[in-house]
């Protein structure tokens, strides 16, 4: 017996429509027209209810034609617009407009224009057959004052039918048919899965539209889409759609470097789930907040992976708070500023912005900090800057009483850390003269825009952070992600490609000789000086020679010919000074053997260490030969060009779909690595799998980012402890190098210091002696660095903390000497003499060594919980054994005799060192002071083999390589001493 289980699923949901929505069904008798699909008598209806007047003006010269020249002006209009567009703007007839519908008013201002959207007739017809010539039929339409808006055709699982049926369905409709060109939405869905699309008559344009992964009924009784009919279908919502939310991008044409036309046609945007979803949340928070408090000061997170549509998102949602008003009639917002992090404001949320033709008059794009000020000045209703001039707009805004009292949305487009980010303001500014001008540099990192945000009153301001990967501190300040939409998500409903699944790996090591001693008189950040080493050597002339030829290699087997022969490859390099050998050497490369593509570089203008200006619109001849556009133009338009070598520039907000491969010869981790590796997983046709070459061996921390992130936010919003500072402050008096009074007396003057002159020189002189009284009780070189590097992390934590909690005078006044006294205590390195020390530095021996192809196993599994608060309690070494670490060792790495032999001396060497031991026992509970400590034991461990003419063991990568043999032996001389002390 055949199931009825389609009909019921079909049933339900028309019950559904007409019972909670009051949508009226309709009879075949009322479905007669085939052609154009008008209930005419509905349409007809609606304009004599809502615009009398205006029906009878027209009446006055057409009589009983009236109505025929209403429908077939609507016909003739159809021929230039599609019908939404018809709806949004009002039909012409003879020179007369009239609404097609009401929108629900965004304000309580007319009352007519609430009477009118109360008039508005939703109807549907089940089974509804569309053509004389066939039996087949629609399973639903959906009809507003009498136009199609919406078919629907639904599968149910039980009957062997699922939602790929749906769509397959559609793509066999006859495509003349009106009914499948006039509504604005198609769906297929059966009971669990959604999808949609504006045009139904390929596969490829249905695009999944659930809730998640999987879909939940809220309700007993209801399917897992309840969403769909509760939601999405109710009218608020379908009226938003017309007059909010559907996009028409009208046919577009650009001419290549080659002189070829592309066209591309036009078409209807609609939003997905997740775009509505968000959307309508904070939407629905600001006002309710706004209602009951009459106040804002609200900050929201939210999460959307790359694939999300987030520019796209973040643009509905600017003309949403543009226009959003209390339910008493009061409009919350007077600006919207739009902040982002691109460098260039021509394309992204400006190309999007452009698409909301209504706004056009109201959008104000700042490129520059005059602009900035005027738009905001000017109370320009939208403002579009980057994220850099956040604190410059709180400043104009804070400086002028008129401007403190607007109500302003600030919407942050990916605030992601940045990789030379430096606070904007410091502890100095709490005891120096308020009226000195503050520190001009701008925040680029994400701690900056909320160490900005936390100075001033944000009573009257909503902040909004959309980000792809959020961090502790940003889930500490906005809280739990308002609206989460995962990778996870993104990938596998198809929007964008896996694109650390797998990474061919490859090692690069080398040995650095200097050619004179470097003098340990000044100090760097550690990783400061350890990028800048290995940026010495990823420079080398002849590591780029072959790492060069690698890329070709790959490139010719593997990136030429994929997307019929357009795929393109992205080549990641350290600095710019490497990306220009890269360059040349491709191009050279590229020339001689006469190959069918060209190399673009895209990067900052530099100047090279002789001194020559090195230009990017000059060396890639952006106007001589591609009339000035910009080098990603050129990347995209013209597949002359299938390479690009990058330094820093578009390893984020970058989206060119005809990437498929990626070289990395830069090291990228946490954020930086899910951000740079992202720039593959666009989608085009054609293109289903990347490929990732990694000349770094970062192929674990890379698989670890994208693990952290793929599934949504870990993060629990915490509260620094100020405990912790307390602590803090007590241990640096331990050490008896300054007291308190010392401490008073150096922070006093400080502050005097800057309007005395007489009182800077006092300053002066206390800090000589100060340093020389550092030098005299701490005479190890080692020992004043730790102590700097503890003076320096208690200022670090010192802003954290600010955000949260009002500190005690003590902490405060501390925190201002530490971050004077650290610089002084040990001579901070200074950029150029870091350089000049890398002057003399000369790659000795080096090597790439392929490591394979490295598979993650992990990549999709859920990510460990992030670490709790700064006290734990102590965990137990593990027991262990020098024999025990001697097997370990060799079940791990494949060593000689010979080399085990000297392993073991070197761990018995330590061991026997009762400085050492003592240093470690005593500090078994202090981990800052482990971890650092480590890198001591490492030098000792590299000295030792230096002793002993190994130094070859020095550039291989089972030694000096992450988690190789040093480090194995640095880890378990810590495990035994502890084991050894306990």
């Amino acid at each position: 017996m055949k199931s009825d289980k389609e009909k019921i699923f079909e049933n339900h949901i028309a019950a559904y429509l007409t019972e909670k929505h009051r949508y009226t069904q309709l009879s075949a008798a009322d479905c007669t027209d085939t052609d154009f699909h008008f209930i005419a008598a509905h349409l007809l209806d609606f304009i004599k209810d809502t615009q009398l007047s205006k029906y009878g003006k027209l009446q006055e010269n057409y009589g009983t034609d009236t109505d025929r020249e209403i429908l077939e002006a609507l016909k003739t209009e159809l021929e230039r617009k599609p019908l939404w567009v018809i709806m949004r703007n009002s039909l012409p007839v003879r020179g007369i407009a009239f609404d097609l519908y009401y929108p629900k008013p965004r304000s309580s201002n007319s009352q007519t224009s609430f009477d009118n959207y109360n008039k508005n007739k939703f109807s549907l017809k089940q089974q509804y057959h569309f053509s004389s010539d066939t039996s087949q039929s629609i399973d639903l339409v959906l009809f507003l004052n009498g136009l199609p808006i919406i078919t629907i055709e639904l599968k149910h699982e039980d009957e062997g039918q699922n939602v790929y049926d749906a769509v397959e369905q559609y793509n066999t409709r006859p495509q003349e048919n009106q009914i499948f060109t006039l509504p604005f939405l198609h769906i297929a869905a059966d009971t669990s899965e959604v999808k949609i699309a504006t045009n139904p008559f390929s596969e490829h344009n249905f695009i999944p539209f659930n809730q998640g992964l999987t879909n939940k009924e809220e309700n007993q009784g209801e399917y897992p889409i309840e969403f769909l009919y509760k939601d999405v279908l109710s009218k608020d919502w379908v009226l938003e759609y017309i007059s909010f939310f559907l996009l028409y991008i009208p046919p577009n044409q650009k001419i290549t470097d080659d002189g070829i036309l592309l066209v591309e046609p036009e078409r209807t945007i609609f939003p997905r789930y997740h775009q509505l979803r968000s959307n309508h949340k904070l939407a629905q928070s600001i006002s309710s907040h706004f209602e009951a408090e009459n106040t804002l000061g609200l900050k929201y997170l939210i999460n959307h992976s790359a694939g999300s549509g987030k520019t796209l998102t973040i643009s509905w949602l600017t003309d949403r708070l543009d226009s959003l008003y209390s339910e008493s009639n009061q409009k919350i917002f007077d600006m919207v500023i739009v902040l982002t992090d691109r460098k260039s404001l021509d394309k992204n949320i400006k190309d999007e912005l452009a698409n909301f033709v209504h706004l056009n008059n109201k959008i104000g794009l700042a490129k520059d900090s005059d602009k900035l000020k005027n738009f905001i000045r000017q109370r320009k209703s939208i403002v579009v800057s980057t994220i850099q001039k956040f604190s410059y707009i709180q400043e104009i805004i804070q400086e002028d009483e008129g401007l403190k009292q607007l109500r302003i949305a600030f919407i942050i487009d990916e605030a992601h850390r940045s990789q030379d980010g430096k606070m904007a303001s410091n502890v100095k500014a709490i005891f120096t003269n308020p009226e000195q001008p503050d520190n001009e540099e701008l925040p680029t990192d994400e701690d900056e825009i909320i160490y900005e945000a936390k100075k001033v009153n944000i009573t009257n301001q909503v902040l909004i952070a959309f980000t792809a990967t959020p961090i502790q501190t940003t889930v500490d300040y906005f809280g739990q992600p308002l609206d989460e939409y995962t990778e996870d998500e993104a990938i596998k409903e198809g929007y964008i490609l896996d694109v650390a699944n797998n990474i061919i790996s490859y090692q690069t090591l080398y040995h650095l000789k200097s050619k004179t001693i470097i003098p340990d008189d000044e100090m760097y950040p550690a990783g400061v000086v350890h990028k800048a080493l290995r940026e010495v050597a990823f420079r080398d002339p002849e590591l780029i020679q072959y790492k060069s030829e690698v890329i070709l290699k790959y490139f010719e087997d593997k990136v030429k010919d994929t997307l019929n022969g357009r795929g393109k490859a992205m080549v990641v390099t350290s600095s710019r000074a490497a990306g220009l050998l890269y360059f040349e050497a491709l191009k050279e490369k590229i020339a001689k053997r006469n190959l069918p593509y060209k190399v673009l570089f895209a990067f900052s203008d530099f100047t090279d260490e002789k001194g020559n200006e090195i230009k990017e619109e000059t060396l890639n001849e952006l106007t001589t030969t591609h009339a000035g556009k910009k080098i990603e133009d050129v990347f995209d338009e013209n597949d002359d060009y299938r390479i690009i070598v990058v330094a820093n520039k578009f390893q984020t907000g970058f989206n060119q779909p005809k990437l498929v491969s990626m070289f990395l010869d830069k090291p990228v981790r946490g954020v930086n690595a899910v951000q740079t590796l992202s720039r593959l997983n666009r989608k085009t046709y054609g293109k289903d799998t990347t490929m990732v070459v990694d000349f770094t061996n970062s192929v674990q921390s890379i698989f670890d980012a994208f693990r952290r992130y793929r599934s949504g936010s870990r993060f629990e919003p915490q509260e620094p402890n100020p405990q912790a500072l307390e602590d803090r402050y007590n241990e640096f008096l331990s050490f008896n190098i300054f007291d308190e009074n010392e401490i008073i007396h150096y922070t006093e003057l400080i502050k005097q210091a800057t309007t005395d002159h007489a009182k800077d020189a006092d300053l002066m002189t206390l800090s000589n002696d100060y340093r020389n009284k550092f030098r005299e009780l701490i005479p190890e070189k080692e020992a004043q660095k730790d102590i700097v590097n503890f003076l320096n992390r208690f200022v670090s934590d010192f802003y954290f903390t600010t955000l949260f909690f009002q500190l005690t005078i003590k902490i405060i006044r501390f925190a201002l000497f530490a971050e004077v006294i650290a610089d002084k205590l040990y001579k901070k390195g200074s950029a150029s003499s870091l350089k000049d020390h890398l002057k003399n530095l000369l790659v000795e021996k080096s090597t790439v060594r392929y490591r394979g192809v490295i598979i993650s196993t992990t990549v999709n599994e859920p990510p460990p919980p992030p670490r709790g608060g700064t006290v734990r309690g102590r965990t137990d070494p593990p027991r262990a054994s020098i024999p025990d670490v001697m097997v370990d060792l060799r079940n791990v790495f494949q060593i000689t005799d010979g080399e085990a032999l000297l392993i073991n001396q070197v761990i018995e060497s330590i061991l026997n060192d009762r400085n050492v031991l003592d240093l470690i026992f005593n500090n078994s509970k202090n981990k800052w002071f482990l971890d650092n400590y480590k890198q001591n034991l490492k030098q000792r461990v590299i000295d030792f083999y230096l002793s002993k003419n190994w130094d070859q063991r020095l550039i291989e990568g089972p030694y000096i390589s992450p988690g190789g043999i040093i480090d194995y032996i640095v880890n378990a001389a810590y495990r035994l001493i502890l084991y050894k002390g306990d």
